[in-house]
Formats: C-alpha cells, sequence, structure tokens
C-alpha cells in the first residue's frame, strides 16, 4: 500500500519454496523500511541544523540594513556570514564523505602506514587544548603498529575521536588513549575518557549521523563526527564500538582490518 511500509507477505510457515520466496521478500521489506526512516530522519535532520544559520544569517542582514549601518558594520556582516557558511559547508561536506565512504564510491588511499606515530602525533595536537580545559592525555602505544591505510582518513577518525574526549570530559579528567595489536596482529586503538558518558539509549544511536545526546547539546559540534569515524573504520575493513556508563566515562574501541578473517 501507498505509504504503508509495515505491511509483510504473510508466511505460512510449510518450509515450502512459497514461504522462502516470502521471507526473503519481506527480510527486503524491512532493509526497505529502515532505510527509508533512515531518510526521513536525516533530512529532518538536515533541515533543522541548516534553519538554525541561516536564520541567524538573515537576522543579523535584516538588523543591519534597517540600522543605517556604517562600514564597520557591513564589514561585521561579511565576516559572520563567511564564518556561518564555512560551517555549513564542512556539515555538507562531511555528510557527502560519509556518504560516499558508506556507499563504497570512495576508496582510501592505501599506504604502509606507521599507526603508531599517527596517533602519537594525534596526542600531541590535543595536549595543549586538554591541559587548557584541565585534563589530562595518557599513551600507552605499542610502537611500530602497521596498517594498510589512507593517512589523511585515518588521522581524522583518530582527531574525532580525541575531539570527543576532550569535548565531552569536565576538569580534572583523564583521557587514556592504548594502540595494540591482537592475537591476529590486527591494530586495536582504545580511546577511554572519565567524561559525561552516555546511556544506554544513547549509545545506540551514538554513531546515527546528527544524533546528539541530550547533555552534549550545549557543546559545538554537528554530531557527524562518529559516524565518520565508523565510516573510515569501516572503509578499512575494521569497525569501532563503544562502551558507556552515565557520569563515568566512554571508551571507544577500534578495530582496524578484515575482522571476518580473524573470527575464522
Amino acid at each position: 500500500n501507498a505509504g504503508d511500509l509495515s505491511s509483510r507477505v504473510p508466511v505460512n510457515k510449510r518450509g515450502d519454496e512459497i514461504d522462502q520466496l516470502a521471507d526473503t521478500f519481506n527480510r527486503m521489506l524491512d532493509r526497505i523500511e529502515t532505510l527509508v526512516t533512515e531518510v526521513r530522519e536525516m533530512s529532518d535532520n538536515i533541515a533543522h541544523d541548516l534553519k538554525s544559520p541561516i536564520t541567524r544569517l538573515r537576522g543579523q542582514a535584516e538588523v543591519t540594513l534597517t540600522e543605517n549601518a556604517g562600514r564597520g558594520e557591513f564589514e561585521k556582516l561579511a565576516a559572520d556570514t563567511v564564518e556561518e557558511c564555512d560551517r555549513m559547508l564542512s556539515v555538507i561536506n562531511t555528510m557527502l564523505q560519509i556518504s560516499r565512504t558508506e556507499a563504497g564510491v570512495d576508496k582510501p588511499t592505501t599506504e604502509q602506514l606507521d599507526l603508531s606515530a599517527l596517533v602519537a602525533d594525534a596526542c600531541d595536537l590535543y595536549r595543549p587544548s586538554a591541559e587548557d580545559a584541565d585534563l589530562q592525555i595518557q599513551t600507552e602505544l605499542q610502537p611500530s603498529v602497521h596498517v594498510e591505510g589512507d593517512r589523511r582518513w585515518l588521522q581524522r577518525m583518530v582527531v574525532n575521536l580525541l575531539d570527543n574526549a576532550v569535548k565531552y570530559t569536565p576538569a580534572g579528567g583523564t583521557i587514556s588513549v592504548r594502540l595494540s595489536t591482537n592475537r591476529r596482529m590486527l591494530a586495536v586503538l582504545a580511546i577511554e575518557d572519565t567524561g559525561i558518558g552516555m546511556t544506554a539509549a544513547e549509545v545506540r544511536h551514538a554513531f546515527d549521523r546528527f544524533y546528539r545526546g541530550d547533555r552534549s547539546r550545549s557543546k559545538p559540534g554537528s554530531g557527524l563526527g562518529l559516524s565518520l569515524a565508523r565510516a573510515v573504520a569501516q572503509s578499512h575493513g575494521g569497525n569501532i564500538e563503544v562502551h558507556s556508563r552515565p557520569n563515568t566515562g566512554s571508551t571507544f574501541t577500534v578495530r582496524l582490518g578484515n575482522e571476518r578473517e580473524e573470527a575464522r
């Protein structure tokens, strides 16, 4: 029925070819319903995320035009407009990168990388901002952990995870970064913080695009960082998971490599 994605083909449970066909068809409908729901939610989120800066720009322009503003006010309006446009372009470009990466359109440019050095550099980059926020970044990095991957993509994944940890950890907290290899010699990166943590419901949606928990809405951000981190991990044959407790902290664990081969 048009507009109704909840209907399913009846299955008689006889196990014959018709039941198998009906079951396959129903699984396809489940997937379609999920995708359509995700598209609707993402469209709502995009509209909400772009509405605020556009409203601000219009308000600033209207005030500037109606107050007989001088050159200084118009220059400030131009600077604010450029800043808002850059932020919106960043959101749109990140969305496009996530979509293209998940669809396999953008393939990582692989090279042999020293992931230990890459993670160490990212930690050094964030230490000043962490110290300004009265936070400690502790590292336990196994030396010479090498992976085949795209340096730029992996740098952005690590930076996004560190940025989240710094952003949501109160003063006096600690961020622990550990890198090692497992029994199959696959890279395992864990970033643990003593931050605000997440509820079980928030954990289920942590990697959804534009999702932001209630306590994180006061912080700047678009809700795309974790989605991008997951897309990058999956494009490198791995995945990312999170374990978290409210007011205790979160641990994000990235495994890079072919997990199917590891399971065998």
